[in-house]
């Protein structure tokens, strides 16, 4: 009877025992996946976090590339009218002289007429 008491005693303790590391194996296993939960919460914070940067970026890049886009064409339509600008004065210039030579011949021819 001892023999089946001391027996029945070491299969509790090895069932205590058991059951204690069935505990802790389950504790490290929840803190596996508490700590793998924080590092995917983590990263997500991270990959967020740059998305966002990376937006606010590329909004001020456009931003700015619109205002040169602006500068430039304004620059390109000054650059046009003082073009037409320069050309229209030279194109008066030169009918004006051709209207003063073309009036210097005729006066000339019509001096030969009344001379002949």
């Amino acid at each position: 009877m001892d023999n089946a008491k001391e027996n029945l005693n070491r299969s509790f303790n090895m069932m205590e025992n058991s059951v204690g590391k069935m505990w802790d194996m389950w504790l490290m296993s929840i803190g596996s996946l508490t700590w793998t939960q924080e590092q995917i919460e983590n990263i997500t914070r991270k990959q967020l976090d740059q998305n966002k940067t990376a937006r606010e970026e590329m909004m001020r890049l456009v931003e700015d590339l619109s205002k040169q886009a602006r500068i430039n064409q304004e620059q390109f339509q000054k650059i046009v009218e003082e073009t037409v600008m320069n050309t229209y004065q030279h194109i008066n210039l030169a009918n004006n002289t051709l209207i003063q030579d073309l009036s210097k011949k005729v006066d000339e021819l019509a001096k030969k007429v009344e001379n002949a």
